[in-house]
């Protein structure tokens, strides 16, 4: 499960795994993420639910369409009931589509060689976000300055930042990341792609400001624009 995750320490995974099963079954955290995924839309993005909601069949088909190997995450959230609350579905289908993305993304990492600690650490300075990321996922300082030694030896980093190369090295990243997802909205077509872009993007900034006020302000990295 934590290779699944790729840049999550496995404690981590193993404690969230251990605490979980003491206390509720699988389905009944399932249900109880969902619940509050639709009690949370319904709150705070009224506006959009009912053209979410009417997009779910699209939604659905591309999730479908989109090919499972190699993308564990992808294949168990695609495999799990959809629900019976069709805003639910739709946010559900678009989050499968979300962790194909991400799976491709490990996949791009791992054919760079690019670790698991590694990972966090390209990922702040690519957002520059002062050194956070890696810790936040379970690097401490022996393993961060392991990771640097490694990178520093291949030209991406020097005397503990990652360098200019090793900044272009995830800009690459992220780009043949890009390149490879375009799969799902050229499956969605454009016409569906504008619609819900047209839903997501006056939302995003009040999401974000909820992770703030509830998580803090770096949480969710991977949802927030560069840092000057």
């Amino acid at each position: 499960m934590a290779a699944a995750f790729y840049s999550i320490h496995p404690k981590f995974i193993e404690f969230a795994v251990t605490l979980a099963e003491q206390h509720a079954t699988w389905p009944d955290i399932y249900a109880a993420r969902n619940q509050a995924v639709g009690e949370g839309l319904r709150q705070f993005v009224p506006e959009i639910c009912d053209d979410l909601e009417s997009m779910r069949d699209e939604l659905w088909r591309v999730a479908d369409s989109l090919p499972e190997s190699g993308r564990v995450c992808f294949a168990a959230h695609r495999q799990a009931p959809h629900g019976d609350d069709p805003l639910v579905s739709a946010w559900l289908a678009v989050n499968c589509i979300r962790e194909w993305r991400g799976d491709t993304h490990f996949a791009i990492l791992t054919s760079e060689d690019i670790s698991r600690v590694q990972a966090g650490i390209l990922h702040d300075a690519h957002l520059n976000y002062g050194g956070w990321i890696a810790q936040s996922r379970g690097a401490d300082a022996e393993a961060i300055t392991h990771a640097f030694v490694d990178l520093e030896s291949r030209g991406l980093a020097e005397n503990g930042r990652v360098s200019t190369a090793g900044l272009a090295v995830r800009e690459l990243i992220e780009e043949r990341t890009n390149e490879l997802s375009q799969r799902a909205w050229q499956s969605l077509g454009i016409e569906n792609t504008e619609k819900f872009l047209n839903l997501i993007e006056p939302i995003g900034d009040r999401l974000m400001k909820r992770i703030d006020d509830t998580a803090g302000p770096n949480w969710m990295p991977a949802a927030r624009e560069r840092r000057p």
